[in-house]
């Protein structure tokens, strides 16, 4: 993942979904921290999995949409 491929994702999603330039964005993390109380390394994020969209409207974002990018390790 480097910065060009977030910036053709993105607007290709405000090319297709104009209205998609207003969400906020969310990181969704399990949690910061291993069982063991070790803080957990580096995210690294592959947009064919880590990126995705619920628009206004849909089930469950009714009232407002969101762009989510997913950190892995």
């Amino acid at each position: 993942m480097n910065v060009e491929i977030l910036i053709e994702k993105l607007q290709s999603l405000v090319e297709q979904h104009p209205e998609a330039k207003d969400l906020p964005i969310r990181v969704i993390e399990d949690a910061d921290y291993d069982e063991e109380g070790d803080s957990k390394g580096n995210y690294w994020m592959s947009f064919d999995s880590d990126f995705e969209v619920s628009f206004t409207g849909q089930s469950g974002h009714e009232l407002y949409g969101e762009v989510r990018l997913i950190g892995r390790l």
